[in-house]
């Protein structure tokens, strides 16, 4: 029997901030041993791409949410974000959010349970961020 795959990290982001964002810090945390679920390295030629999502999303760990204004700006990643907060229950932490070049206000408006969340922020730079996260899949 086939051992399903389980990664430590699902990328959740906008298309537009794949290359600037996304891509680099899923690459910066994968170089630290950390296992990330990134949809360009996931999908093979063919796949159904809501099918490969639910599975990324159903075996990871956590939930690393790029949020940007390209993001709010979209349905299907508030659908995907619904996914992974069906997933927070008793307690448990499934969403980091990220917030790329968006303030508090913003992200209220979208979601004042998101804006609830400590977040990590870019503007502090990449490595800063990708300790963070790393930090944070670390606690049960």
């Amino acid at each position: 029997m086939e051992e399903k795959k389980k990664w430590d990290l699902f990328f959740l982001h906008a298309r537009e901030d794949a290359r600037d964002v996304a891509k680099p810090l899923c690459d910066a945390l994968n170089a630290t041993g950390t296992i990330c679920w990134y949809l360009d390295y996931a999908l093979k030629p063919g796949d159904n791409i809501r099918a490969s999502i639910d599975y990324g999303l159903s075996r990871s760990r956590y939930g690393v949410v790029i949020v940007s204004k390209p993001f709010l700006e979209k349905r299907w990643t508030q659908e995907e974000l619904n996914d992974l907060a069906t997933r927070e229950v008793d307690g448990k932490k499934v969403i980091l959010p990220v917030w790329h070049n968006v303030g508090f206000q913003e992200i209220c408006d979208y979601s004042p349970v998101l804006a609830e969340r400590v977040a990590i922020s870019t503007e502090k730079g990449f490595d800063f961020a990708v300790k963070r996260i790393i930090d944070a899949a670390k606690q049960p």
